[in-house]
């Protein structure tokens, strides 16, 4: 019995310095350096949304970001800012885009969109059965005007202006309070229902792999705001993706 205590005792021993020698004062866990997480942040969120650049900023669990030229539902975003807070665990060292979405925790974000970007999408798409579809933002709100076609009994063909502003929803950006008019007879709900299926959500958040909180809309002459009031920090260190080095 007592060579069987002592052969406990020398397997607890041997445990205990085990322990001391991986967790030893003056080693650290083998987590990425700041440099290594601004780096890898920024060649996930250049993958992910296709930025013409990217610059990141890491200081231990803080991580800001801004994008020019990211893309979102296929329409560009001017000026894209994150203020995240970042975990640092097997995530950050994945080569895997969806990393993102454990890695980022949780986000205060801001997106710059441009009434031309808005407009150059419609232009080169008419998925969403519209035609000469053009935007022109205003304080407060919007004016839209283009051709809508659409198949009831048969098709039809109408050319229609549009008034409302930009929402935010859970699920992305809306036109709201719309409403629609055809040679200056504004129309019936039935035929606006119709029309913003056909466009709502303008902008989806489920492009962001991560959670990005956006609390406000404002808008002017060419350009809408959607913010959450993102702040930078000091110190830190940067890192910089662009498209062209891919």
């Amino acid at each position: 019995m007592l060579a069987g205590y002592k052969k406990i005792k020398t397997v607890f021993a041997l445990f205990v310095a085990l322990c001391a020698v991986s967790f030893s004062p003056g080693q650290s866990l083998a987590f990425p350096s700041d440099a290594e997480m601004a780096n890898h942040i920024a060649d996930l969120l250049g993958e992910k949304f296709s930025p013409e650049s990217v610059s990141v900023t890491v200081r231990d669990s803080r991580a800001y970001a801004e994008m020019h030229g990211a893309v979102l539902s296929r329409i560009r975003i001017d000026t894209m800012r994150l203020d995240a807070l970042i975990t640092r665990n097997e995530a950050a060292v994945s080569d895997d885009v969806k990393s993102l979405a454990s890695l980022i925790g949780y986000s205060k974000g801001e997106i710059v969109l441009l009434e031309r970007d808005v407009n150059a999408y419609f232009d080169n798409n008419d998925t969403r059965g519209f035609s000469n579809l053009t935007f022109d933002f205003k304080p407060d709100g919007f004016r839209a005007d283009g051709i809508f076609s659409a198949a009831f009994i048969f098709t039809i063909r109408i050319r229609l202006t549009a008034t409302g502003v930009l929402a935010l929803g859970s699920d992305g950006v809306y036109l709201d309070g719309v409403e629609i008019f055809v040679e200056n007879m504004r129309q019936p709900e039935v035929l606006t229902k119709q029309v913003l299926s056909r466009v709502n959500p303008l902008i989806k958040w489920d492009g962001i792999p991560f959670k990005v909180v956006f609390k406000t809309v404002t808008m002017d002459g060419d350009m809408a705001l959607m913010t959450g009031y993102p702040e930078t920090f000091e110190g830190g260190v940067t890192a910089t993706w662009t498209r062209d080095q891919n």
